[in-house]
């Protein structure tokens, strides 16, 4: 009889999530995935296909519900729902392998906090024999850069600075970065589920845009050997813009601040908005120069904003590594990079 097994990659944002689901969804499409893995994808996960296939905007209605998101059943939990129904096929299929054991792999792709670990651990446990749970440390001051880049593409009306210090004591403040104290957020997760399901990848800059972090992820995970794919490495999927085109992009937020609460400007914000995200987002897949010439080059915080952010982590980053009894290589690598960058 075999085992079955739920890998849930929680996050936190920007840790190479969609890259994770863009592999499994073309290892699928070429067969190379092994058999012993099943990445939910179409008739398998509410029939959805495409080129990158996420578990994300059904699994977040498993959130807790004061941060699950508008649109999401709100009984999605309970015995009978949709999502219920979907990781039922799911367990079947695992069963179906007929090996020892097999694993599924959801990638939810959103911060931490956003999930009650009871919550979550007992609808997956209704249909799976082991649940484990997987995230990605990677350096803050690489996250909050990430981050605050998101927040810059998104609605005009929303307002956000090229500040970290001031994005990240906003109040309320933003759930994004409530995921970035690891060792908090690991020891949630143990308390509930326990030290042997969850599994912790130290994320190495170097491996950026390649299959290292793939390749770690299996092995931590003990997923076996990641098979190779065209389509992974060297491909941006979320490009930070230039450094001149997100200082325009602050300015046109901070003037939105004002000038969205008079109904006339709005289509003429809305058009200015769509014009200069659709240019930096092209300039920055394709790594082009600015208008006036400038060099390509991505817009990244400030030494002594990146000082700041890694000082702010560093207590939570070392007691994090001292919980870490496996991989001592990786870890003590990690550990001296994030210090080395909090200096």
């Amino acid at each position: 009889m075999t085992v079955t097994r739920a890998l849930v990659h929680l996050g936190p944002v920007k840790t190479g999530t969609t890259a994770l689901s863009r592999y499994f969804t073309l290892t699928n499409r070429s067969g190379t995935t092994p058999k012993s893995i099943v990445f939910p994808t179409g008739d398998l996960w509410f029939g959805e296909d495409g080129n990158i296939v996420r578990q994300r905007y059904e699994m977040e209605g498993l959130m807790s519900k004061a941060h699950r998101p508008p649109g999401n059943e709100s009984d999605a939990s309970l015995p009978g729902s949709d999502v219920d129904i979907a990781l039922a096929k799911v367990s079947d299929a695992l069963r179906a392998t007929k090996l020892n054991s097999a694993t599924a792999v959801f990638v939810v792709e959103t911060g931490l906090p956003r999930f009650d670990p009871r919550h979550l651990n007992a609808v997956m446990r209704r249909h799976f024999d082991v649940v484990d749970y997987l995230f990605i440390a990677r350096r803050q001051d690489k996250l909050v850069s990430s981050i605050i880049a998101q927040h810059m593409k998104m609605r005009e009306k929303r307002w956000a600075t090229l500040s970290p210090r001031w994005e990240m004591l906003k109040v309320p403040r933003l759930r994004d970065f409530a995921a970035l104290d690891y060792a908090a957020q690991y020891r949630r997760w143990v308390d509930v589920v326990g030290a042997d399901h969850v599994f912790v990848v130290p994320y190495d800059e170097d491996d950026h845009g390649s299959f290292g972090t793939i390749d770690r992820i299996f092995e931590f995970a003990n997923l076996g050997v990641a098979p190779r794919v065209e389509g992974i490495e060297g491909l941006r999927i979320h490009p930070t813009f230039s450094t001149l085109g997100m200082k325009k992009m602050a300015w046109l937020k901070s003037i939105t601040r004002v000038a969205w609460l008079w109904p006339p400007f709005r289509p003429r914000l809305t058009e200015a908005w769509t014009s200069r995200l659709f240019t930096y987002h092209n300039q920055a897949i394709d790594g082009l120069p600015d208008d006036d010439g400038t060099p390509f080059e991505p817009w990244t915080l400030s030494a002594s904003d990146r000082r700041w952010v890694m000082r702010r982590f560093l207590t939570s980053n070392r007691t994090l590594r001292s919980m870490q009894s496996s991989h001592g290589a990786s870890w003590d690598e990690w550990i001296r990079q994030v210090e080395e960058n909090s200096r």
